[in-house]
């Protein structure tokens, strides 16, 4: 009994310390003057702030001290928060490039988390490379990071002869908090490290507990802050001087030239410190780079392609719900829009509306070719500390054509563990003449979150007649269960290994008449190493019913990704299964083919300024058996893409690229619909961006394809090389932010 009492009392001794320690508050002083990068070079000066040390590792060690000592300096001023980091280290073997704004991917960095308003659910989180590179972003339990988050704040780096500084100094007008004589703000600041894949955090932040922002530290600042006045005025000039492919008045195939300049102006300002207001007026959507390949051929669905235009790039995150109800994708050409985002204490609030001329091209009768009305709206209320639940809206007409939705839901943290999501909408349709129909969805997700076990269960269902207009949904009639799970095993005392593990994906499928539409199993095994290193492979059985066929298929992928040396980022994956052919040539039903897939991509950066990143997919489908006349194993078409790119960083704001651009499709006319074709655009920018808002960009842009125009009769040809300059392009794009 004394034992048993003896181990009570240091067990509620340790508690009594453990909630001590967690409730501790860091206290931020205020300065005089404004810290300096050069002081903190080999020194610490007497009024440095509030230090911070005591990183503990995230990954790989659960808890782990860091193996390379780090210290933050916190304190603020009437207009600003500042965070000093020193970071020691070998700086021969500090990784770490000359980089554009939200471009230190793969460096090492530092970060400051603010939780401004204390709810446990979202963060503000800023990142800088040893450099002085930044990038910020929006952190939310559940969606994740937010990357196209932008905001105004200053930072600087330097590598020292021990390691690196740097600086960050946040405006408090950058921030969105509640008033009163005083800020208790969630807190957390961390280091990256990616020759040893850590991720060290002050304060201790373990992945055996789902949650991540609810860990967070509090900080106090003892003071009555007011965030200040936001407006922002960005007008912005795009001039472009291009010759395109196309015809003349008699129809026939000509080179055509044109020029045209566009102005328009983005404002923003923020009313009662925490609503911000966007308007735009002939919105910047001027995009100034080729997108990412990606697999795109012989695909059944249709692929979601990331967005790149600005307007819709910023606070993205305010309309996210568990199944997306907003794909931006969906607003092609907009003349003016206006957004309102922000917060009201446990209230979050956000709104939309805009315009889109080309919403006439995707309806019928006599609205076909008038202008689109897009409006959207979301509300999402706290419920305890990391629990909420959302009201969406979005309404698109056109004419007498209409499509609405009606969205709840919900995220519920249930213990440490787990969080589930539920999600159920209807919609409210009326087509050309009058044809109506309502449609239903529901969606439930239970996610586990840990160091060892993880898993994401689903189930989607919608009906038939659901339609969103505005959103990205590949399929509906459909009721599908869909898991994800991997249990990791952690070898803390490897000397290079840090976790390895079997996973598992599944998915069913059948439509509302409950016939089996496709099912898939995919188990799996992954190898987790130091310096990002990774290999993983899978097995694959599936099956899927198509155009009134049954088809079963197998196969395997395999890949592996690395970044062992500081110069060299590479990723590599393959490939090989059966694949229903979903588009055969006239006369043919779909067939069975085999797939050979490989995927690579490469970054490497010689030294700081230089980055040149390489991307190669080859997609090829060959027949299974003998077809429509052609022997078995011939080729039905195979895809190939590469995208080059050669970037220079002249410093942290000039910049000037080059990419190089191929796709090609060499296809059997015999067994597949898409006609074979090449192109190859070549990309030359200069650019210049010192904050979001303020940008120059000075680029040229030329397009060849292989085709030829005939004299007679007067019609374009293919040829088998690039014969023809299909388009050009001289363009200048200018932004200036005014900030008051």
């Amino acid at each position: 009994m004394r034992r048993k009492s003896l181990w009570l009392a240091m067990l509620g001794l340790l508690s009594a310390s453990f909630c001590s320690h967690a409730q501790d508050v860091l206290d931020i002083p205020r300065t005089e003057h404004a810290p300096r990068l050069e002081d903190y070079i080999g020194k610490i000066p007497a009024n440095a702030g509030a230090e911070v040390k005591d990183f503990r590792q995230n990954i790989p060690g659960d808890g782990v001290p860091s193996t390379l000592e780090t210290r933050a300096y916190l304190s603020y001023d009437d207009h600003n928060l500042y965070v000093v980091f020193v970071c020691k280290d070998d700086p021969k073997q500090v990784r770490a490039r000359i980089a554009r704004r939200d471009a230190v991917f793969g460096d090492d960095g530092v970060q400051l988390m603010l939780d401004t308003y204390h709810d446990k659910q979202r963060a503000f989180v800023f990142t800088v490379n040893p450099y002085g590179a930044q990038m910020d972003s929006r952190y939310t339990e559940g969606p994740g990071y937010d990357f196209n988050f932008d905001t105004q704040w200053v930072s600087d780096g330097q590598i020292t002869d021990d390691g690196y500084v740097t600086m960050m100094q946040i405006p408090f007008k950058s921030l969105r908090f509640e008033r009163g004589s005083k800020q208790d703000w969630g807190i957390a600041v961390n280091r990256i490290v990616p020759r040893t894949n850590e991720f060290v955090y002050w304060p201790y932040i373990t992945e055996r507990k789902e949650g991540f922002v609810a860990q967070f530290a509090t900080a106090r600042i003892d003071d009555d802050l007011r965030p200040g006045r936001n407006i922002q005025v960005i007008p912005h000039m795009t001039y472009r001087d291009a010759q395109t492919l196309g015809v003349d008045s008699a129809g026939r195939p000509d080179m055509r030239g044109h020029r045209r300049s566009e102005l328009g102006v983005d404002a923003k300002f923020v009313i009662k410190d925490s609503i911000a207001v966007d308007l735009t007026v002939n919105p910047d959507f001027g995009e100034v780079e080729t997108d990412e390949p990606q697999v795109i051929v012989n695909e059944r669905y249709e692929q979601n392609i990331l967005e790149k235009r600005p307007f819709f790039l910023e606070n993205s995150g305010i309309f996210t719900s568990p199944v997306s109800m907003f794909y931006s994708r969906r607003i092609v050409n907009p003349q003016y829009g206006a957004r309102v985002s922000g917060r009201l204490g446990r209230w979050a609030v956000g709104g939309l509306l805009m315009d889109d001329e080309y919403a006439g091209a995707t309806v019928g009768g006599d609205d076909a070719g008038k202008t689109g009305k897009i409006g959207i709206a979301r509300v999402q209320r706290d419920i305890g500390q990391q629990s909420n639940l959302g009201v969406f809206l979005s309404d698109r007409s056109v004419g007498d054509q209409y499509n609405r939705v009606f969205s709840v839901d919900s995220r519920m943290k249930l213990n440490d563990s787990w969080s589930l999501n539920a999600q159920a909408a209807h919609s409210n349709s009326e087509e050309a003449e009058g044809y109506k129909r309502d449609g239903r969805l529901f969606f439930l997700q239970a996610i586990r979150g840990g160091r060892n076990f993880n898993f994401d269960g689903q189930y989607f269902d919608a009906s038939k007649d659901f339609e969103a207009e505005l959103a990205y949904l590949p399929r509906v009639d459909i009721r599908q269960l869909y898991q994800k799970s991997s249990y990791l095993k952690q070898f803390p005392e490897a000397p290079w290994l840090i976790s390895m593990g079997p996973t598992l994906t599944a998915q069913y499928t059948v439509d509302q008449g409950n016939d089996v539409q496709d099912w898939s199993v995919e188990p799996g095994f992954v190898v987790n190493g130091l310096l990002q290193t990774k290999f993983e492979g899978n097995l694959i059985r599936n099956y899927e019913t198509f155009a009134g066929k049954d088809f079963y298929m197998s196969g395997f992928t395999i890949g592996a990704s690395t970044e062992w040396w500081r110069w060299l980022t590479a990723e590599a994956k393959i490939t090989v299964r059966d694949k229903i052919n979903y588009t055969p040539a006239a006369g043919l039903e779909p067939f069975m083919g085999d797939q050979r897939l490989a995927i690579i991509k490469l970054t490497i950066s010689p030294f700081a300024q230089l980055r040149i990143d390489q991307s190669f997919i080859w997609d090829e489908l060959r027949t299974q058996h003998s077809l429509a006349g052609q022997d078995s194993d011939s080729r039905v078409f195979s895809t190939t893409q590469s995208r080059t790119k050669i970037k220079y960083q002249f410093s942290r704001f000039w910049a000037a690229h080059v990419i190089f651009d191929y796709r090609a499709l060499d296809s059997n006319q015999n067994l597949f619909a898409i006609p074979r074709g090449k192109k190859l655009v070549t990309d030359l920018l200069v650019s210049y961006s010192p904050n979001p808002g303020t940008a120059f960009y000075l680029g040229y842009t030329d397009q060849q394809e292989n085709l030829r125009i005939n004299e007679n009769p007067n019609i374009v040809v293919p040829t088998r090389g690039l014969d023809m300059h299909t388009g050009k392009q001289l363009f200048m794009k200018f932004s200036y932010l005014f900030n008051f």
